[in-house]
């Protein structure tokens, strides 16, 4: 391997975990520390199922069908990628990712230091920084041909250094040993399986990972093999970045020194750890790295729905349009605490997910078999009808179908939607192929 492939396959691995590694992922893992103690390496388990493996296959997914997730449409009726690119583009988008970086970046990088605007005028306070925040977010996602390099080259170190430095000495100088917080093993699993949804990161990988594969074919490699062979490389680089500061913020989360209690929020837990492994250094430390995280993965997001609208519209919404759509609507949303974008994201995500996952699997393990595209759609419906239904029920309070889908096979991971999905998939295949058998003998 030459020097030049070699840099590229790490810039562009290193933009992608910056990509992945947004407010979600900061606050998520030493939450789910303390919440499940001792059997963290078992919640861990889950959450790297649900979140970095699948997150790497939706990157591998794309590689595989073209250069961006529309690509879709190359295999499948225009009409149904669009749809669905819309629908992730959105989730990912302004409505819980975006807003939830702006609304933690003044939560832990801005009130501690600058309490008083609390106690002046909360609301002039967060509008004021959104303004500022928003505005550096749609200045550098303008600059669509430099996005990887400015995530990848410039901003990632600083991201990486500073949470290093916060896992290292943490875990060197942990306060206190794993606790037993009431949690068996397969509930272990299963709370840090669900969590996994939260980051977002799946969603993330079929959108981002189109920035990535662009930017590797403008650096000249447009060859099939090879293109597949970087992106492939560049998402074990990512996947890797996220297993270590994954683990390292549960690890921090499972040994604090906290109470284990069920209104503790998300921010408090991550503020409290910064604040017991570096003391008064760790509120700085936390802030250059929320700002960071949260910076590149708004910037990745906000170019990402640019590209993709300026893609379904055919040019006709200019990709200038599609990032101050997304800047002003996430301003919008971001004036919420991050608690509140997180609990109104869970039914967002209970329906977005499934689709998600679902497609990427098929489209994985079947797509050079499978062409014909009926049970893809058929799947793929199936999962959205029932994550529906069931999202649908959650927010109602529909209390009898909520007891039948607990009692479905999966339900405690949150997959109940999975085997139905994957019979639908399997009778739409064999009924095709009898369809098939039947027009080529009698024809």
């Amino acid at each position: 391997m030459n020097a030049k492939k070699f840099i590229t396959i790490m810039t562009a691995g290193f933009a992608l975990f910056a990509m992945f590694f947004g407010a979600g992922n900061l606050v998520i893992p030493p939450y789910i520390g303390l919440k499940v103690g001792a059997l963290s390496g078992v919640a861990f388990a889950g959450f790297f199922i649900s979140d970095i493996l699948l997150s790497f296959l939706a990157v591998v997914m794309v590689g595989f069908i073209g250069i961006t997730f529309t690509d879709l449409g190359k295999r499948f009726p225009p009409l149904f990628v669009n749809a669905l690119a819309f629908l992730i583009i959105l989730t990912l988008g302004p409505l819980i990712c975006v807003p939830r970086t702006g609304s933690t970046t003044y939560e832990v990088a801005v009130l501690p230091f600058f309490p008083q605007i609390e106690a002046f005028s909360p609301e002039v306070g967060k509008i004021g920084f959104g303004i500022l925040y928003f505005g550096i977010t749609l200045v550098l996602s303008l600059s669509k041909s430099k996005i990887v390099d400015i995530i990848g080259k410039i901003l990632t170190p600083f991201l990486i250094a500073s949470l290093t430095v916060l896992i290292v000495v943490g875990t060197i100088n942990a306060p206190s040993g794993l606790k037993d917080t009431g949690y068996d093993f397969s509930q272990a699993f299963s709370f840090g399986f669900s969590k996994g949804y939260l980051t977002l990161d799946v969603l993330a990988g079929v959108i981002f990972s189109g920035l990535i594969i662009s930017s590797v074919v403008q650096q000249g490699y447009k060859e099939e093999r090879e293109k597949r062979q970087i992106t492939i490389l560049s998402g074990i680089i990512a996947a890797g970045c996220l297993t270590f500061i994954y683990g390292g913020l549960l690890y921090l989360g499972a040994t604090s020194n906290l109470t284990h209690s069920d209104d503790i929020s998300y921010i408090d837990i991550l503020k409290h750890v910064a604040y017991s492994v570096l003391g008064d250094k760790g509120g700085l430390v936390i802030s250059i790295a929320v700002a960071f995280a949260c910076l590149t993965s708004a910037i990745a997001i906000v170019s990402a729905m640019g590209e993709i609208f300026e893609n379904i519209s055919k040019g006709r919404i200019p990709y200038k349009w599609g990032v101050w759509i997304c800047s002003i609507m996430s301003f919008a949303l971001a004036i919420m605490s991050v608690d509140q974008i997180i609990h109104y994201a869970g039914f967002i995500l209970d329906f977005a997910y499934p689709i998600t996952i679902s497609l990427t699997l098929f489209v994985l393990i079947f797509g050079k078999t499978i062409r014909w595209n009926t049970p893809y759609i058929v799947g793929v419906t199936t999962s959205a009808v029932i994550s529906g239904v069931f999202t649908m029920a959650k927010l109602l309070s529909l209390n009898d179908i909520l007891a039948f889908k607990d009692k479905l096979p999966l339900a405690s991971y949150q997959i109940e939607w999975f085997l139905p999905t994957v019979l639908a998939f399997a009778i739409a295949v064999l009924v095709d192929y009898k369809k098939l058998k039947n027009c080529i003998k009698y024809k």
